[in-house]
């Protein structure tokens, strides 16, 4: 069924189950706004919600505004006492700078009020706390996964590995056929380039060791963050990414799926948010096929790191909490976020929700978080360094990795400077909340 249509039928549901009609008096409504950056997927997600809202709510209409520097725009707003009733923020960090500086209303009355603890997964609620007071409610989970060209493995009869070893083996091996490993490279989003340390230190480590070093039990420096940094630059050395350390500096994500989907590569480490329908099949100019893996780790054991790419809060100086709270409550509800999820491709919440939500959605990407489900319900979850990093060092992990890999920079002193800034984040009180194990 088209994507249209879906959405036609959706909302024609929508209005049934409610007994709305679709034109709704604008002027009987409270107005709340929500900002998002001017982009085409945040335009999709845009027009999903505004529709789907707007035809049926009785109390209230949502307006977005799609700002093209948002979160400058949003601070801004915020500190001067004005912005959206919505804050949208780029993660936890991001979120908790708004809430300890006392911009964020307090969302603890509303979990009662509106069951949001039984709406979202068990650890969900815990990353929005500061100081034991919640403020703010996990938006697009996402994690990493190793895209592969299924086709390509197929006719050379390459394996899919589980462990760390494998996967180096079998980068040789393909980089032995003439074949770039990885076509990762980051000429448009330098700072992008923290998802392959981020990755490595994870699944090298494995999530006990990495909760530990979180926790203060464990220092940064430790010898297997070290020696995961080691192997990871020692693959980038290769050429294993990218082709060479230059290109990996200087090609477009355009160019990496490109490669991926021609088999000039046999790999990306990417996001679950990746779409790559058009870099494949005949419209793309070929026959192959694509598909994912967990990405390995030294264990063997699988793992999926947790990140959230957004986060949702109410403005401290809204004038319409409760309304506000009563939109978060829609948004975050199971069939919401599957139209989100399967209109514009947008990474779902960590809410509760079954297959039957996403089957419209491509069955490789519904698998992800159907996987990454069940591994986090039995513990085996990692953690992105967008959302559990202190500020400056997430920084840090994106800008010094590049030191690394231009060989400025080595490994012990990539990780050295990690510590030394997670210990001035515990010395300021700016860590992330991390869930208990």
């Amino acid at each position: 069924m088209l994507p249209r249509l879906r959405f036609a039928l959706f909302l024609t549901v929508f209005i049934a189950l409610f007994g709305i009609p679709l034109i709704a008096v604008a002027q009987d409504k409270v107005e709340i706004e929500m900002w998002l950056l001017d982009e085409e997927s945040r335009q999709c997600v845009a027009d999903t919600i505004t529709t789907l809202f707007n035809a049926t709510s009785t109390t209230s209409q949502i307006n977005i505004v799609l700002q093209p520097n948002v979160d400058d725009a949003l601070r801004t707003a915020l500190v001067g006492g004005g912005g959206p009733d919505i804050v949208q923020s780029g993660g936890t960090a991001f979120a908790q700078q708004y809430a300890q500086a006392g911009l964020l209303l307090p969302l603890d009355e509303y979990v009662t009020q509106f069951g949001w603890d039984d709406r979202f997964v068990p650890w969900a609620l815990e990353l929005g706390k500061f100081d034991d007071v919640l403020y703010t409610l996990p938006d697009s989970l996402e994690t990493l996964v190793i895209w592969y060209n299924k086709t390509l493995f197929e006719d050379r009869g390459w394996q899919v590995p589980t462990t760390m070893e494998e996967l180096f083996i079998l980068s040789q091996t393909i980089a032995d056929a003439g074949i770039v490993p990885f076509g990762n490279a980051f000429g448009e989003c330098l700072e992008c380039m923290g998802w392959l340390p981020g990755a490595f230190i994870n699944h090298y480590a494995g999530s006990d060791l990495m909760y530990q070093a979180l926790t203060g039990q464990i220092s940064w420096t430790d010898p297997v963050f070290v020696e995961s940094i080691t192997k990871l630059n020692e693959m980038v050395q290769n050429g294993w990414f990218g082709g060479s350390v230059d290109l990996l500096f200087t090609d477009s994500f355009d160019t990496v799926h490109s490669m991926l989907g021609s088999g000039d590569a046999a790999m990306t480490l990417d996001g679950s948010w990746s779409n790559l329908t058009d870099y494949f099949g005949a419209e793309a100019g070929n026959d192959n096929d694509f598909d994912w893996f967990p990405i390995p780790t030294a264990s063997g054991e699988v793992l999926y790191t947790t990140g959230v790419g957004e986060t949702s809060s109410i403005n401290a100086n809204t004038q319409h909490p409760q309304e506000a709270a009563e939109f978060l409550t829609w948004y975050f509800s199971p069939d919401v976020q599957a139209e989100r999820f399967s209109q514009c491709s947008w990474p779902p919440a960590p809410i509760q929700a079954t297959a039957d939500n996403y089957s419209q959605a491509d069955p490789r990407t519904a698998r992800i978080y159907a996987e990454y489900g069940t591994a986090a319900g039995d513990g085996h979850y990692g953690y992105t360094t967008w959302t559990f990093f202190p500020n400056a060092m997430g920084v840090a992990v994106n800008e010094d990795i590049q030191k690394v890999f231009l060989g400025s920079l080595t490994p012990e002193e990539y990780m050295q400077n990690l510590q030394n800034l997670f210990a001035e984040a515990v010395a300021d009180n700016t860590i992330p909340p991390i869930p208990a194990r």
